[in-house]
């Protein structure tokens, strides 16, 4: 292949891979709005209605989300917008008092089709700095199912869809709860019960025991003040399963992302937090035959003027060692450096590596690298 061939892949290998950072951003975004402020002003009984299994011939699905004034100051629900025409919202136009509630009643046209739906709504509330996000989602289907049908993966004879659970993001010292549907595939009530948990991770069976041939609510709730050590970045949950006094070796996982709480820092403290910048975000290694080790050292300088820490870096792809030691601080005005190595060892071909730094950075509490290149036998 022409050089220049090959320069034009690398060129295109690195704006996909930024594109797929931005695009990581704007999950994070998403997902970090239900951390800001909202809290300290308003109580919502829930963020997420999962609808469950449905028929399409069900018609229009209906919801009600209940918000709740805990400030000290009227507050007015200005606007709700939706990520699609087939989701509409009404809600309380009226000024919420100090204490006294609203509501934001959703209705959905579940005209979509027979597939899995997650819509989003965006709230824009006064004397709250961010929109607040909810969401609504389930399954519509053309037909009715038995549970044998939907819940096909099973521990004993207790049906699921998953055992891989994913949480999202999570707040340093915080908690935080999602659910999914479970299934009792025999004819008898059955007790489920929880074992061998890791730190941190709580899981609660509703109603239970299950009801024959029935679905119940599995919540899982990670609360990290519960874990003797803080863990920063991808972190992981297990636990296994007793079912009607069988423990059985199958694992549940749950899946997150842990980085630093900022709901609690001032305006001020926002604007003097540390941000990171990187003179140049990715590494390119040319091309290299395989199994060969290449280094690189990226700098990252704080344009901020309090201390930066980058308490984690996380690879997308084997081979990658950190020669620097975590954390790293970087006072205001200075660089610091992240050492690596990358065995090229099981890669072949285009290489698009994506190296996450886990910061306090409010502005960035999440900064990506890139290593690109060619490995070759």
């Amino acid at each position: 292949m022409p050089k220049y061939l090959k320069n034009m892949r690398r060129v295109v290998s690195i704006v996909l891979a930024v594109c797929f950072s931005l695009s990581y951003g704007v999950l994070y975004a998403q997902e970090e709005q239900q951390t800001s402020d909202w809290h300290k002003v308003i109580k919502l009984d829930k963020t997420i209605h999962d609808f469950g299994d449905v028929l399409i011939a069900d018609g229009a699905l209906k919801c009600t989300f209940n918000i709740t004034n805990i400030s000290s100051a009227p507050i007015v629900i200005h606007n709700i917008i939706s990520s699609c025409g087939c989701t509409t919202p009404q809600w309380t136009k009226e000024p919420i008092r100090p204490n006294e509630s609203g509501t934001i009643e959703v209705v959905y046209s579940n005209d979509q089709g027979p597939y899995p739906f997650d819509k989003n709504l965006t709230v824009y509330i006064s004397s709250i700095s961010r929109p607040v996000v909810l969401r609504i989602r389930g399954i519509a289907h053309e037909e009715k199912k038995d549970v044998t049908e939907l819940y096909t993966l099973k521990i004993g004879n207790l049906g699921m869809r998953k055992t891989t659970l994913p949480l999202g993001y999570i707040d340093q010292g915080e908690s935080k709860s999602d659910g999914i549907d479970i299934a009792n595939l025999t004819k008898s009530p059955m007790k489920v019960e929880s074992t061998e948990r890791s730190q941190g991770l709580l899981i609660n069976v509703t109603p239970n025991p299950i009801p024959p041939k029935s679905i119940a609510k599995l919540t899982y709730t990670v609360n990290t003040q519960l874990m003797e050590q803080k863990s920063w970045g991808k972190a992981y949950w297990t636990a296994k399963l007793i079912i009607d006094g069988k423990k059985y070796d199958d694992i549940i996982r749950v899946q997150g992302v842990i980085k630093d709480n900022f709901t609690n820092l001032t305006k001020a403290q926002v604007a003097s937090a540390a941000v990171p910048a990187s003179s140049k975000s990715y590494f390119e290694f040319g091309e290299v035959k395989q199994g060969k080790v290449v280094e690189n050292t990226f700098y990252i300088k704080n344009k901020g003027k309090d201390n930066l820490i980058i308490h984690k870096v996380e690879s997308e792809q084997k081979g990658v060692t950190l020669l620097s030691k975590c954390p790293v601080t970087v006072k205001p005005g200075e660089q610091g450096a992240i050492r690596i190595k990358f065995d090229t060892s099981a890669c072949e071909g285009e290489v698009i590596n994506i190296l996450t730094l886990i910061t306090n950075s409010p502005s960035k509490p999440m900064m990506n690298l890139f290593i690109t290149g060619n490995v070759v036998k």
